[in-house]
């Protein structure tokens, strides 16, 4: 599990240092104040070999990937013209340089020189530093799963010991109608329906947008066995009145799975049921991450727990 985080020179951060990271982190902030830039650094810290997926993970895609999107991963007017992305887990600790090729950080060769070596794209952009596989990393973005992705997923959950009736038992505990997740071969296709107390199953997308995204996030996290999982904007299409149960399920998935999980929102009413959800369970193992628009001084910080309703500015 990540313990500390530290930033330089990557994207809007020129330095961000995040420490006593927990089981559940929830990403605060106001618009642009880098809370999707931060879980496509700790997506390139846990796994620099999908590299080629990071542009069109969490952002919209257009044109070349190496013109529109790596050449400004490195921070613009960047001191040096390198960054930095480093983390903790325990007693271990890697880190990654990037930036053009001609100024990467050899000191960062220095750091893991067994594992050291440059993965360039193009011109504009390269990592250097340890690039080994730091653990199974998942993003779940603002975007609705394809169904065909989403019957993926209902079967790997399903298949997993006690993962139908894990995935089941989590979502009753959102969404009390919900009695069965099923994955049906049916003459047009396999889809996954829902018994919600209708007269039969019915497909998923009928249960309405708030059940095809819990079902999505709940199904990736049993199914995919992720060690760590990346949620951008975690209320998107979810109902204000559902957000405790929802935050009682995913920390109870994040403890059963031994997942961490990296949640932004724009809500502070997702917030709140966040910190409630985790007041009523055996360990309040949440932790607010909160950002700030800065051009000077600390950009983000990390709280153990909220007092009130709001945040502390």
């Amino acid at each position: 599990m990540i313990d500390e985080l530290r930033i330089e020179n990557f994207r809007g951060f020129a330095s961000l240092k995040l420490r006593d990271l927990k089981r559940v982190n929830l990403v605060v902030g106001q618009n642009n104040s880098g809370k999707t830039s931060l879980l496509e650094a700790i997506f390139l810290l846990c796994d620099t070999s999908r590299l080629d997926e990071l542009p069109s993970l969490l952002r919209a895609s257009q044109g070349s990937p190496g013109l529109r999107y790596f050449r400004w991963l490195l921070r613009d007017g960047a001191e040096g013209g390198r960054g930095l992305l480093s983390a903790k887990a325990g007693t271990a600790e890697w880190a990654l340089s990037l930036g053009p090729p001609e100024a990467i950080d050899e000191a960062i060769a220095e750091l893991n020189p067994t594992h050291s070596r440059e993965v360039r794209r193009g011109t504009t952009f390269s990592l250097r530093g340890d690039l080994s596989p730091k653990g199974r990393c998942r993003i779940i973005s603002v975007h609705d799963r394809d169904p065909k992705a989403l019957v993926t997923l209902v079967g790997k959950a399903n298949r997993k010991a006690d993962g139908e009736e894990t995935l089941q038992r989590l979502l009753a505990k959102v969404d009390p109608r919900i009695r069965k997740v099923r994955v049906d071969p049916g003459e047009d296709g396999n889809q996954v329906i829902v018994d919600i107390g209708l007269s039969e199953l019915v497909p998923v997308s009928q249960a309405g947008q708030g059940v095809y995204r819990l079902v999505s996030i709940l199904a990736d996290i049993i199914g995919e066995k992720a060690d760590v999982m990346l949620i951008d904007e975690v209320e998107n299409g979810l109902h204000d009145s559902i957000h405790e149960q929802i935050w009682a399920g995913l920390g109870e998935a994040a403890e059963k799975l031994n997942v961490q999980i990296f949640a932004t929102t724009h809500s502070e009413e997702c917030l709140q049921a966040a910190h409630n959800a985790f007041l009523g369970r055996k360990e309040y193992d949440l932790s607010v991450i909160q950002l700030f628009r800065v051009e000077s001084g600390e950009p983000g910080r990390v709280l153990d727990r909220i007092h009130g309703n709001r945040l502390p500015r």
